[in-house]
Parts: C-alpha cells; structure tokens; sequence
C-alpha cells in the first residue's frame, strides 16, 4: 500500500490492476448479500437459456475492490463522494475482468487541506471490451495548501483564463470580425470566453446573454484530445466525443478557430506537465 496523498495525482495519470475471474461463488455471494434473486440471475433457462448474468451492482463492487488492489491510497483516504456509472455488457461467470482507471480531475477544497480526486474507471473483459464504465470522486488528505496547477483543470475558470493568455496573433487574426462568446465545458464545470474584433475580453463562468455556442465533453474526453499525438479535435467531434449546443452555424462557422484554440489547450497541458517535472 502507497499512501498517496492529494498532491500526488495528476489529471492524466492511467493505472491498470490485475485481473480477477467472476465465479460461481461470486454469483451465489452477490445474490444473498444483495436478495436480488431474479431468475435472470438464478435461473440457466430462464427466457431461452443461457448463462446467469451477475447483478449490474456486482461491476461497481468489483471494480472498487480491483482499485483497493492497486494499492495507491491508505490513510490519506477521507471517503467516496459519488458514482456515475454505465451498464455497457452482461457479467458472467467465468469472465475475466480488469480495471482501468484515468485521473481526470484534481480540486483542492477550501479549506486547503484535503482534495478530491476523479477517476474515470473502466471495467474489462480478457477481449478488452467495457463491460461497465463511469466515474468515481474520492476525498483524499492533502499534505498541506495549494496553489495547484491548471493546465488540465478544463472547464474552470482559472483554465479558461490560463487558455485565453496562450491565443496568440494568429487566433485574433482569424477571428477579427467576429463578436461573441465560445463556451467550453468539460463534465460539470463551464468557462466562456467573450471575444470582441479577435480579443479575448473576458473570461467568466457564464455571460449575460450566454454563449453564442458551448463545445462539452466529459472530462476523459478532454483528457485524450490535450494528450493526442495530433489535433484531432474535428474527428472526435464528427465522431460524437465532443457536443455542440447553441449556435450550429456559427460554430461551423468557425471550425478554423476552434482549432487554434484546441492547439493552445494542447500546449498549456504541455506547459503544465514540464513545469510539474
């Protein structure tokens, strides 16, 4: 066991635990501990035959006790805050499971002395396919008072003014006639950028009048695209990674834009790894 404390993740950071076999046992345990003992559970005939699926709560369970495995965190552990979680595929016995876990996001509390740490956990298969997924905040002691780093804090508005500071001559030249607000939101947390003739004028957490578009993602989402050995910001988006909401038009519009800022998004995550080295 490694007593990591707040300080010690990194948004970014990936580990990969052992492998755990689903059993008969596991199956019998979860049902009584559970007293969910539906016949898809229970029953091998039920609806056609096939084999007993595991109850979808067994996935988080396992995927908690293949992160205590890991081993990352003792005494610095202050309690879980929350679980977003996604049923993908059927649990059977016999399946072969691992975890792997993403830092996605590190924030100090207030009172300086402890932080939360989210990870994006992903439960699966021998083949590699997600079986479950979703994320999971964690209090953590810290060993003393900030400041922290912000170059991979998307969303907030410490990021978004840290971003505004890199969008050079270039940025303002492609949008020197344009007026309005391009919103970024990664998970929970939303930052506008208001642009006037090219220049950034502010930067806040919501604008009067809103924004003109607001381009979101999860936090993992925003993760791969600054650690992608390419901006490939218009292929995740074509793919569905990124949304959209507000203003379609001028959000096509200003797909040139879009990908300077991603460039400077990439290289202030850059900046941030060289300065924690």
């Amino acid at each position: 066991m490694t007593d990591r404390y707040f300080e010690d993740f990194a948004v970014g950071q990936r580990f990969t635990s052992g492998a755990r076999t689903v059993t008969t046992a596991d199956l019998a345990d979860f049902t009584r501990l559970s007293g969910d003992d539906h016949p898809i559970h229970t029953d091998p005939g039920y609806r056609g035959g096939g084999p007993p699926v595991l109850q979808g709560p067994f996935g988080p369970a396992v995927a908690m006790g293949l992160l205590q495995g890991l081993g990352l965190a003792g005494d610095s552990v202050l309690g879980l805050l929350d679980t977003h979680w996604h049923y993908r595929r059927p649990i059977h016995v016999g399946d072969v499971l691992r975890l792997q876990m993403t830092v996605v996001r590190c924030r100090r509390t207030r009172r300086g002395d402890r932080g939360v740490v989210t990870r994006y956990m992903r439960l699966v298969d021998d083949e590699g396919a997600v079986v479950q997924e979703g994320t999971t905040a964690v209090l953590l002691a810290a060993r003393g008072a900030g400041p922290d780093p912000v170059a991979r804090d998307f969303g907030t508005l410490a990021w978004g003014e840290a971003l505004a500071a890199r969008l050079g001559p270039v940025f303002a030249e492609a949008l020197a006639g344009w007026d309005g607000t391009i919103g970024l939101r990664a998970g929970d947390h939303e930052v506008h950028l208001r642009i006037y003739r090219g220049a950034v004028i502010e930067v806040s957490g919501r604008s009067a009048l809103g924004a003109t578009f607001t381009v979101e993602a999860d936090e993992l989402t925003w993760t791969e695209l600054v650690e992608s050995g390419t901006n490939d910001f218009v292929r995740r988006a074509m793919t569905g990674a990124f949304a959209v909401r507000g203003n379609g038009y001028e959000y096509l519009r200003l797909t040139r834009p879009l990908s300077l800022l991603v460039d400077a998004a990439r290289a202030l995550a850059r900046a941030g790894e060289e300065t924690a080295a």
